[in-house]
């Protein structure tokens, strides 16, 4: 693995643990043992490390949701199987590291909308485009609300306040935030 590579790795378990803001280019200096002048010659700012640490985490995650994808499994639980992905990387996160891209850092923050909103859009709305056609979905649901409403955005209503994971397991607020809302799409019967 290159310079740039375990850079960004370290970078991006600190960022997560600890927040983008109270992480410093000292302390990833010192946890590789290089100078913090062999970091600037990778990445020309801690904004840009951070971008490219998020693109990993979002790389990895793609990664992992590979298989729910190629998988013959029904529409809606694909979706259901994507988000425990979801929150199995959420928990992960401090939430000063969404609030802190969010002051600090607000291209990366813009990237990591951008780059999570891809994902809500592309990967979940076929998912959900899928289930539509196949009569798992109600025909007259809009796919577009429901997603605006109950899937883009999940972190921060996670973070939001309080820390949802602080008061409630990932289990449950799976349950809450997404399987409940995906099963009222479903035809009465």
């Amino acid at each position: 693995m290159g310079n740039r590579a375990k850079l960004i790795k370290v970078a991006k378990e600190k960022f997560i643990a600890f927040g983008s803001k109270h992480t410093t280019m000292d302390e990833i200096a010192e946890l590789l043992g290089i100078s913090k002048k062999t970091i600037y010659a990778c990445f020309s700012s801690k904004e840009e490390l951070i971008i490219e640490s998020i693109r990993e985490l979002i790389n990895e995650f793609k990664i992992d949701i590979d298989p729910i994808l190629k998988s013959e499994r029904p529409a809606l639980n694909k979706v259901i199987e994507i988000y425990e992905v979801v929150f199995k990387y959420v928990v992960k996160f401090k939430p000063s590291f969404i609030f802190g891209l969010k002051k600090y850092y607000p291209n990366a923050y813009n990237a990591y909308k951008e780059i999570t909103k891809d994902v809500v859009s592309t990967d979940v709305m076929n998912l959900l485009k899928e289930a539509k056609e196949e009569g798992e979905i109600r025909p007259n649901v809009d796919l577009e609300l429901f997603s605006k409403l109950y899937l883009s955005g999940l972190e921060s209503r996670l973070f939001d306040s309080d820390n949802l994971f602080g008061n409630y397991s990932k289990e449950v607020l799976l349950e809450y935030m997404i399987v409940n809302n995906l099963n009222s799409l479903k035809p009465t019967k």
